[in-house]
């Protein structure tokens, strides 16, 4: 299997249906397959890989339209840009704290990340079944669906606290009467699967399946599920399994991450799988809209002119370290260039120039992390199908994470050597553990600025009112501690009578 062909396959079997509320839970096959459905598609082992492949489709949809929305905007790193006025009302109520259990972007996370979780069942159930199949095979594909479910749990949990927790597959009866299961549990079972799967899964691919999962990205998601939980030994000792795994390095130039030649190199331990042309203008296309709706605001060097929609804030901007406190242009940080536009930044071969302000933004400040430019975009039949993947984590979170975790007689060297590739000092030694933490978050948040960890990190900072305080210190007076949690979605309240709300809401 080619990696373009790994990259297709996911999107031909993805459902129709945008969201889980249309009642349709089961895997649909492509249509130029005759007579095929999920009781008689489990025959053959290509048939199973097609399965799997197509667990990993809820990412790409969770990416495009939600997960950006949630870490980045929600957060005090970025706000909605766009035309104004009416433009993005959905986006606005997630950025002004005044969102509701109607809201589309919690929904589509929700629903696709269920979506995502019914396949990982299906392929649990059905796989073991398939009669003639390679044994390594059958385990590892196994073991996929056991990370890809705990990836979606992952996110659930963390935003939606108690959620519906099940491993088997249920019927659409089952779907309107299941309960919220305690966020203990569902941790538990995070754990379980990824223990599961990290024992399985290959160091490495060749390169017709690198993009798939692999027991680095087992270990690294338990090492940040460990963090969450506040576990930091295991935390600690599971990063330090990835680092002396000698498969992961970091890239010399810390914008090399996010060209479209690296893709699932050497500093990638997981990215979500995106590719050029069809169903444009669709956050369930094969294409990845990032590059459109971040580029500068209709400035035409990006596919479909560039929206100018997720707008890095003033705050993140003075955040990095300078050698004039009074001039933003003497930022020395090598990481700001990579990661977003600012006035007087250029595109040789576009011959453009970041101009002082756009609409949506009057500093003039726009990401640029995801940007591929129009002219190396030849495949792209326009509109949202950006080629470029999204990282879910890199090596230099691991070495992060370690940082944290480890603490600082022994994790200190850790976060040196990121901050070494951005072109900084290692931090003084004579830190205390408090300021020492905080300068891990400060780290986190230029490192992976515009990667959607932000909104998680505010969330699991020790004080559990950090994130209030952050966001309010940020202009946003809205924010209250319901805003912890995101709204169950209505919808599906609607049709579980079982499913409680979260409080507030």
């Amino acid at each position: 299997m080619s990696t373009k062909y790994f990259k297709i396959i996911a999107f031909s079997l993805l459902i129709a249906a945008s969201s889980i509320q249309c009642k349709k839970s089961l895997l649909q096959i492509d249509p130029t397959i005759p007579n095929k459905t999920v009781e008689n598609y489990y025959q053959t082992e290509a048939e199973a890989l097609t399965a799997v492949t197509a667990t990993y489709t809820p990412l790409q949809a969770m990416y495009n339209g939600a997960a950006w929305h949630i870490g980045d905007i929600m957060s005090d790193d970025c706000d909605l840009g766009g035309g104004g006025g009416g433009d993005g009302l959905e986006t606005a109520a997630l950025d002004n704290f005044t969102l509701d259990a109607f809201n589309p972007i919690s929904f589509l996370m929700w629903a696709q990340c269920y979506f995502g979780i019914y396949r990982a069942n299906l392929v649990l159930e059905k796989i073991p079944q398939v009669p003639v199949m390679n044994d390594n095979i059958r385990q590892r594909s196994l073991a996929e669906a056991k990370f890809l479910r705990a990836l979606y749990y992952f996110h659930l949990v963390r935003l939606f606290g108690d959620v519906p927790l099940y491993t088997n597959v249920i019927s659409l009866g089952d779907a309107s009467t299941i309960s919220r299961s305690p966020k203990a549990d569902v941790y538990a079972q995070i754990i379980a699967d990824l223990k599961d799967a990290e024992t399985v899964l290959p160091l490495s691919y060749q390169a017709d399946d690198k993009g798939r999962a692999t027991s680095g990205a087992a270990k690294g998601l338990l090492a940040n599920v460990y963090l969450w939980m506040g576990d930091n030994t295991n935390a600690a000792a599971k990063a330090l399994e990835v680092i002396n795994s000698n498969q992961y390095s970091l890239w010399d130039n810390y914008a090399d991450n996010f060209q479209l030649e690296n893709e699932n190199g050497k500093e990638s331990i997981f990215e979500i799988q995106y590719r050029n042309g069809n169903q444009t203008f669709s956050d369930y296309g094969q294409g990845q809209k990032l590059n459109t709706f971040f580029g500068p605001r209709f400035q035409y060097i990006v596919a479909s002119g560039g929206y100018g929609w997720n707008v890095p804030t003033l705050g993140l901007v003075q955040s990095y370290e300078r050698t004039n406190p009074a001039d933003l242009n003497t930022i020395i940080d090598k990481r700001r260039p990579g990661s977003m536009w600012m006035p007087g930044d250029k595109e040789e071969q576009l011959g453009y120039t970041q101009p002082a302000s756009l609409v949506g933004s009057p500093y003039g400040f726009n990401i640029r992390k995801f940007f591929v430019p129009i002219y190396n975009t030849a495949g792209d039949v326009g509109g949202w199908s950006c080629a470029l993947n999204v990282p879910y984590m890199r090596y230099s979170e691991i070495l992060l994470i370690y940082a944290e975790a480890a603490g600082k007689s022994l994790g200190k060297s850790s976060i040196d050597k990121v901050r070494a590739r951005a072109g900084l000092a290692a931090l003084p030694d004579a830190l205390t553990d408090q300021q020492y933490l905080d300068a891990i978050y400060t780290e986190r948040r230029h490192e992976f600025a515009f990667e959607m960890h932000r909104w998680y990190d505010l969330l699991r900072y020790p004080d559990p009112n950090y994130f209030i305080n952050v966001m309010k210190a940020s202009g946003k007076t809205n924010i209250t501690a319901k805003h912890r949690y995101l709204p169950i979605p209505q919808t599906e309240r609607d049709k579980d009578p079982n499913l409680s709300q979260n409080e507030g809401y």
